[in-house]
């Protein structure tokens, strides 16, 4: 008879997390959030950069968040000692996520061909600013970079206007989640597929948004033509906007197929009129219809439109801050906002775990752990190193 399946997804998976500020640490996040035992490991006395961001009485927010469920260790990896204890670490692990620039692991004698020797099913996760391969390989770069290389940017901003990149660090955010989805296909294949052995999983940071442009490419290569930017507005969608509302806020709505577009128009109350109430006479008209949602928008509260487009179910919404979405009751009842006790902060709120499994749900235990907290648990308990050289390793700097 089978054993009963483990609650948590990975269970029994141990992850190194080697990298800093924000790719590498999301794709471990990924991991912590559903079982796995990550290792936040992180300069002795430093910490990973992400510790100063969004400071409140010294503590820095953006780390409570990305370094949830992550058991903080200190090891110096410019050490002998310290290289010599990380492959103790390995051989311990399933997988090892970096994020530095192509030849840093080879330079500490952490490369591949040492890791895989010393566990060959440990799976290695590099992300790098453009890949461990090509011409740009040793260039460095960081979310934006990513943003700008991989096309995003082109396609941001107003028509008329520059390219522009998104305020939080979205290059960085999504190369993390394509790079948790790439661990985890390593998993199956090892674990599922018979795999039985670890590989390399290697991403730059342009390429999980580059992967995500959608029609780009093969618009380019077939029609000889760039898709550009068009602001808040669709040069081929006419139903789709975002426009500001009397109360001085904004408003966003879309819609993708006739009846979509009929139910926006019943919103307003222009499903009658004969130059916006068909496809192709919206698109031949579709400055004047823009003049005319917007002067509908600007005549009316935010309140009073989402109501009307709620009325004849058309598709859209309050364009939300974060302190819109921590009182939002959609946000609640799908518990996106959940609240953890904190030793350093008390009581704080965070998103919630995504993507929701009706059988193995994630969880968040714990924020962010203080630097090094958990030394004593990995250090003396699944190393085996005695309280005295734990001593001698930190007075020399190691731990």
């Amino acid at each position: 008879m089978r054993s009963a399946p483990s609650k948590s997804v990975f269970e029994g998976v141990r992850v190194l997390d080697v990298g800093h500020i924000v790719a590498g640490p999301l794709a471990a996040s990924v991991m912590a959030d559903f079982g796995a035992e990550v290792l936040k490991i992180e300069k002795p006395g430093l910490g990973d950069p992400l510790r100063k961001m969004y400071p409140k009485d010294g503590v820095g927010l953006f780390y409570k968040m990305q370094a949830r469920n992550k058991k903080s260790i200190t090891l110096n990896l410019k050490t002998e000692k310290g290289v010599e204890i990380f492959k103790r670490l390995v051989a311990e692990s399933d997988v090892v996520v970096e994020n530095f620039r192509p030849g840093v692991m080879e330079r500490l004698g952490l490369g591949w061909d040492v890791l895989s020797a010393i566990n060959p099913k440990i799976i290695f996760c590099r992300l790098s600013s453009y890949g461990q391969t090509g011409p740009n390989k040793d260039r460095r770069a960081y979310g934006r970079i990513g943003e700008a290389f991989g096309g995003f940017a082109h396609l941001t901003g107003q028509a008329d206007g520059p390219p522009m990149h998104s305020t939080m660090a979205l290059g960085d955010t999504i190369a993390g989640v394509w790079a948790a989805m790439g661990i985890m296909m390593a998993l199956y294949w090892r674990d599922a597929q018979g795999g039985g052995m670890g590989q390399v999983v290697d991403i730059g940071l342009y390429e999980g948004i580059y992967r995500q442009i959608e029609q780009q490419i093969i618009v380019a290569d077939q029609l000889g033509v760039s898709i550009s930017r068009a602001g808040n507005f669709h040069r081929n969608i006419p139903y789709t906007g975002s426009f500001k509302t009397k109360d001085k806020k904004y408003y966003t709505y879309s819609a993708l197929t006739d009846r979509s577009a009929l139910d926006v128009l019943r919103a307003m109350g222009l499903e009658d009129d004969e130059r916006f109430n068909t496809w192709n006479e919206c698109l031949k008209n579709h400055d004047v219809f823009i003049e005319v949602v917007t002067d509908w928008m600007a005549q009316r509260d935010l309140a009073e439109i989402d109501a009307a487009f709620d009325k004849y179910r058309a598709a859209g919404a309050a364009v939300k801050s974060g302190s819109d979405l921590l009182t939002d009751p959609h946000i609640a009842a799908r518990e996106m906002i959940i609240s953890l006790e904190d030793d350093e902060l008390g009581r704080v709120r965070m998103q919630g775990v995504v993507p929701k499994l009706s059988a193995s749900p994630g969880h968040v235990a714990h924020a962010g752990q203080p630097l090094g907290l958990s030394n004593q648990d990995i250090y003396g308990g699944l190393l085996g190193i005695a309280q005295d050289e734990m001593q001698n390793l930190r007075d020399e700097g190691v731990i």
